[in-house]
């Protein structure tokens, strides 16, 4: 790491401590940059399983034989990770992760989560999983629907979902496929919120031409 703004730490001693707090699904790290006058380039990072974790840049004074975590002089808003990357029009992967696991025999399984974005469980003999998810036509064709379903299932059930981080995110992106179209009034109405989300996965379905690709992929097998 190195300071990029030094006037953004004017004011600050020397000997102050800069470091990362990563917070996801009660699950926390502190990772110590060294301090102001002398900042570490690289933290290796001890939890392996963090996904996109909510991220806050502080700085403390920790003193002489203080605690690490010291007297805190001033922190940043705190980010999200990964998410906060703008995902690509049309696209749920900049808000939907990938992460290998031991799932066998099954291939997938979703898992949503209650302050994070949902993740997609992928048995861990299958390289890339990311890559996979984007290129594989029956992933894509089959698997996103079914994904879409499940997350808006769970988002329509809130009262307020747009109070909820990752959720406004998914909102955000329906919204792009279907411009104005209004969630259903009552969280409560299953029937209005089946409408809605058969609604939301036939525009995804036409705008990425699912079942073509579908056709597509069987007439090349077939051609081989």
């Amino acid at each position: 790491m190195s300071i990029k703004d030094p006037a953004a730490f004017k004011g600050f001693p020397s000997s102050a401590h800069v470091t990362l707090r990563l917070v996801e699904n009660k699950q926390m790290e502190l990772l110590d940059f060294g301090t102001i006058g002398a900042p570490k380039a690289i933290v290796e990072l001890e939890n392996s399983s963090f996904g996109d974790p909510s991220c806050q840049l502080r700085v403390a004074d920790v003193g002489a034989g203080a605690d690490h975590l010291g007297l805190l002089l001033g922190s940043t808003k705190t980010w999200r990770l990964n998410s906060d990357r703008a995902p690509q029009q049309g696209s749920v992967r900049g808000i939907l992760r990938f992460q290998p696991a031991n799932i066998a025999p099954r291939a997938w399984k979703l898992d949503i989560q209650e302050n994070a974005h949902p993740i997609v469980m992928v048995d861990k003999r299958i390289d890339d999983p990311r890559t996979w998810a984007k290129t594989d036509p029956v992933f894509v064709a089959c698997v996103l629907p079914a994904i879409l379903h499940m997350v808006f299932d769970d988002i329509l059930s809130k009262p307020d979902p747009s109070d909820t981080e990752w959720m406004a995110d998914w909102l955000r992106w329906a919204d792009s496929l279907m411009p104005g179209n209004r969630l259903p009034d009552d969280h409560q109405d299953m029937k209005a919120r089946l409408e809605w989300i058969e609604q939301l996965i036939e525009s995804f379905c036409n705008r990425h031409r699912l079942s073509d690709r579908i056709v597509n992929e069987l007439a090349r097998e077939a051609a081989e």
